[in-house]
C-alpha cells in the first residue's frame, strides 16, 4: 500500500526579541533582580519606544544617524544633536576589563551629589554597578545601543533612573572603547512618596510649618495632598484655593459643609471629629512632626459625643481647624 506523506502545517512567524549576550544571559526587555538591584533593558527598535526622556531620545537619534555610516567617534557624537543630553552624561573609557569615568555632566553630578571622574566602575559598590558593566560589555562587543531603567542608591535624592548606553570610537581609526552613558531620574523621592500616598485609603495632607503669624495658631504651607484627601475634601482636579493650613478652615466649613463636634489632644496628636450636612462623620488627625505637619482624614462611623461647653464650633486656632 502506497503511503501518503503527511502534510505538516506551515510554520507561522514568531515575534521575538533580539538576544543579549551577557554573563547572565537574557533577552531584550528582561529584568535582572538581585538583592538590591533591579535593571530592565532594551535593544534595537525597542529603544525608541521605551525612552521617555526627550534629551535621551535626541541622543539616541543622533547616534543612530551617525552609526548608519559606521560607528561614530566621540568627537562626532559630542558635536551632534546628542549634545542636548551632555548634562546627563557619564563618559566611560574601557581600561582592560574595567571602565574608567573620564567625564561627567553637570546634571549627573548634581543628582549623584559628587564628582565621579577618575573612578572605575568596579569601585562603584552599589549592586547595580555589576549589571551595568555587563550591559556596557554587550554594547562594545556588539556595537549596539542599549536603553535601561534601573533602581540605584548611588544618588542621594533619586532612586529610579532611565539610562542610555552608546558605544563610540575614540577617533577616526581607534577601535571602539568608549561608552557614553546618559541617565536621568524618572522619579525622585518626592514623586515616589506622592505615588504611595495616592494609593492610601486614608486621606493625607502634608504641610511645612511656617510659624504662627500675629500670635495666632501654627500655620503651614501644604506641599502634598493625596488622591483620597482630594476626594473626601472635594478638591477639584486642577487644585483649589487651599494652599495653607489656614485655608482649610473656610474650605471645610463653607465648601465641604463640615461642623466640628469634638476634639481630643494626646501629646503631639490632635483628633478632630466632624459631621457633614448629610450626617456622615469624619475623623481628622493632626500630628506635628519634626519638620512637617501631617493630617489624616477618614470616614468615621462611631457615634460622636456632642461638644462640651466652651468648645463651640467656629472657635479659632490650628487645634480647632475647620471649626
Amino acid at each position: 500500500m502506497k503511503q501518503v506523506p503527511s502534510v505538516r502545517p506551515t510554520p507561522q512567524p514568531r515575534a521575538f526579541q533580539p538576544a543579549v549576550v551577557t554573563a547572565r544571559g537574557g533577552k531584550s526587555g528582561v529584568t535582572y533582580r538581585s538583592t538590591q538591584a533591579h535593571v530592565q533593558y532594551w535593544m534595537g527598535a525597542d529603544i525608541a519606544v521605551e525612552i521617555s526622556a526627550e534629551r535621551l531620545l535626541a541622543a539616541y537619534s543622533a547616534w543612530s544617524a551617525l552609526a548608519a555610516g559606521g560607528l561614530p567617534s566621540l568627537n562626532d557624537l559630542l558635536q551632534s544633536e546628542a549634545r542636548q543630553a551632555d548634562a546627563d552624561l557619564l563618559l566611560y573609557l574601557r581600561v582592560d576589563e574595567d571602565y574608567l569615568i573620564v567625564a561627567q555632566g553637570a546634571d549627573r553630578a548634581r543628582h549623584i551629589g559628587r564628582d565621579m571622574r577618575g573612578q572605575l566602575i568596579s569601585q562603584i559598590t552599589v549592586s547595580v554597578g555589576h549589571i551595568l558593566k555587563e550591559l556596557f560589555d554587550t554594547c562594545l562587543a556588539h556595537q549596539t545601543a542599549i536603553s535601561a531603567r534601573f533602581v540605584s542608591d548611588l544618588a542621594s535624592d533619586s532612586v529610579y533612573w532611565e539610562g542610555l548606553f552608546l558605544p563610540i570610537r575614540g577617533g577616526d581609526r581607534d577601535r571602539t572603547r568608549f561608552i557614553a552613558s546618559y541617565a536621568t531620574p524618572i522619579d525622585n523621592k518626592t514623586d515616589v512618596l506622592q505615588m504611595v500616598l495616592d494609593r492610601s485609603p486614608t486621606g493625607m495632607i502634608v504641610a511645612v510649618p511656617i510659624g504662627a503669624p500675629h500670635g495666632g495658631a501654627q500655620d503651614g504651607r501644604i506641599i502634598l495632598i493625596n488622591a483620597r484627601a482630594k476626594e473626601i475634601l472635594k478638591f477639584d482636579q486642577n487644585g483649589s484655593a487651599v494652599n495653607y493650613i489656614r485655608d482649610l478652615v473656610p474650605w471645610l466649613r463653607d465648601v465641604v459643609g463640615w461642623t466640628r463636634v469634638n476634639l481630643t489632644v494626646e501629646g503631639q496628636k490632635t483628633r478632630l471629629h466632624y459631621r457633614d450636612r448629610a450626617g456622615q462623620s469624619y475623623l481628622v488627625t493632626m500630628e506635628s512632626l519634626r519638620r512637617f505637619i501631617l493630617f489624616s482624614v477618614v470616614e468615621y462611623s462611631q457615634n460622636i459625643a456632642a461638644p462640651a461647653a466652651g468648645d463651640a464650633p467656629h472657635s479659632s486656632g490650628a487645634s480647632t481647624i475647620g471649626s
